[in-house]
């Protein structure tokens, strides 16, 4: 049978194959060539992918997407359930419980203490957590009063309460650390609700700054007073008390000479969990970020870690460049802090610049704390060279998943909270990062700016938190990662906000990430 008598199916299948064959002999042929053009084909669909991926929705639009899903607080880049506690005032209430609030920040005199109609029979006075009321009497008397309920006549107020001449309404950090020790004392402890407190500073701040944001427990004290000491604009901490008997070693602390002026700039939130229910064994890394966040008055962010000390010029560098970069992006952008470790053996003067910097790397006693997944694709060759980009401030580099990069962010464009179901070590950064990227984040490594992680292989966590035994709750691959996916599409890894991923991406490999 001629090949014209075949039917037409088998026709089209023989010349198929033919056609493969020819194919297989011209490709051998020339295969430096070939090799050109498939890569040529590759670089092109890789470009037009990114330009779908800029163009079918924009961050805005996967924001409002992503918020339809979020239907738990603290879940999928949702803000937490509840705000800190700030409410600083002192309560008059008279013999039959009618009560009248006072707020801090004055001197409350006697012509208007008596203007309220609970005060014509003045019978308690109630200090709110985080208070301190000063009251002075008609014969001179000072009485100082803290956290509680004090009754007229009796021990805690030994005065009538009608010869008080004036009311001082004051927020200290000693006064709330008391309240919560005298509730961490009690016999029932261990079925106290939690306190989630925020102390704020004499300092004011512009909304205009940027709030460097940590969290820690009592192990961390010492150690991040060297940021505190290196950052002079707004701080934001978190103290977890991870077991009841902490709070007196906190206390221990900041009645220590000069810890109080120390945190003349910071905001101080004290987390105590209720202890009864058991999840405190599980340290709350991403709800204490959240916490942080929410404390922050200002609209510029830099949420790091305890054990990190950024250098002395990195605060006066944001405020004067990054934030008026930030301003006039038109595209959601993280400014990445590249992080370097420096072993605890090291003494001498920590490294301000990439000179000072760099005949560590050179000599191993700095290093690249998980230079692969964690922060490789920071671009340390890059970093450590920053020759390459000239005058430019930042270079860009693209997303790549378990990424944990710190950066700063303006936190009023669509900028998601942390996920709380992670908790002690694993994920808990890398699933922020990966959601920003979702959204169509822009990341710009700084080229001249830094922070170090202190070395630390004898420091020990507090409590039961950060156990690596203790089964996870919830995990990056086997529940985040598979979540985003159905959120947005088998593309939720593709680096939406990089300008031209392959291209960034093959840069930062030809550099050779991780690299020194």
């Amino acid at each position: 049978m001629s090949l014209l008598d075949q039917p037409k199916y088998r026709r089209l299948h023989l010349a198929w194959r033919r056609n493969i064959r020819v194919f297989k002999r011209s490709f051998n042929l020339h295969p430096i060539r070939n090799l050109a053009i498939v890569f040529f084909i590759f670089f092109i669909l890789s470009s037009v992918i990114s330009k779908i991926g800029h163009s079918t929705n924009t961050p805005k639009q996967r924001w409002d997407h992503l918020m339809t899903f979020a239907t738990e607080p603290g879940t999928l880049g949702a803000p937490p359930e509840a705000e800190p506690d700030t409410d600083i005032h002192v309560q008059l209430c008279n013999v039959d419980g009618m009560c009248s609030s006072w707020d801090q920040d004055r001197i409350w005199m006697e012509s208007e203490l008596k203007r309220d109609e609970s005060w014509l029979q003045p019978g308690w006075i109630r200090v709110h957590l985080g208070t301190r009321a000063i009251i002075t009497t008609r014969s001179g008397q000072r009485l100082k009063l803290g956290y509680g309920m004090h009754k007229c006549g009796e021990s805690s107020l030994p005065v009538n309460c009608k010869d008080i001449v004036s009311l001082t309404v004051e927020e200290s950090i000693l006064s709330a650390i008391d309240g919560i020790a005298e509730v961490c004392a009690r016999y029932d402890w261990a079925t106290q609700p939690a306190i989630v407190h925020t102390v704020r500073p004499a300092k004011k701040f512009s909304k205009r700054d940027v709030t460097m944001i940590a969290q820690y427990s009592k192990s961390r004290l010492y150690r991040f007073e060297h940021s505190i000491r290196v950052w002079p604009g707004p701080i934001s901490i978190v103290l977890f008390l991870a077991t009841n008997d902490d709070i007196k070693d906190v206390k221990a602390y900041f009645e220590q000479k000069d810890k109080l002026s120390l945190y003349d700039n910071v905001v101080l939130t004290i987390v105590k969990p209720n202890y009864s229910l058991g999840t405190h064994t599980r340290y709350p890394i991403n709800h204490l970020r959240n916490v942080g966040i929410q404390a922050a008055t200002t609209d510029y962010i830099f949420v790091m870690d305890a054990d990190f000390v950024p250098t002395t010029k990195l605060y006066s560098f944001a405020k004067a460049s990054i934030i008026p970069q930030l301003e006039k992006a038109n595209y959601p952008t993280a400014y990445v802090v590249p992080c370097v470790a420096i072993k605890e053996e090291y003494k001498e003067k920590f490294p301000d610049t990439i000179e000072e910097l760099q005949p560590l790397m050179k000599s191993g006693m700095a290093y690249i704390t998980d230079p692969r997944a964690g922060h490789g694709p920071t671009g340390t060759k890059l970093f450590m060279n920053p020759h390459i980009y000239g005058s430019s401030p930042a270079f860009e580099v693209c997303f790549e998943s378990q990424w944990e990069p710190y950066y700063i962010v303006n936190k009023n464009q669509p900028h998601p909270y942390y996920d709380e179901r992670f908790k002690n070590q694993g994920g808990d950064k890398q699933s922020h990062a990966l959601m920003m990227n979702a959204i169509g984040f822009k990341f710009l490594v700084l080229r001249d700016h830094f922070m170090y992680h202190m070395d630390h292989p004898k420091l020990v966590w507090t409590g039961a938190g950060l156990d690596q035994k203790n089964e996870k709750d919830f995990t990056y691959f086997a529940d985040y990662a598979p979540m985003l996916e159905k959120i947005f599409g088998s593309t939720y890894r593709w680096p939406r906000g990089c300008s031209d991923p392959f291209v960034s991406s093959s840069k930062v490999g030809i550099q050779g990430i991780g690299v020194i």
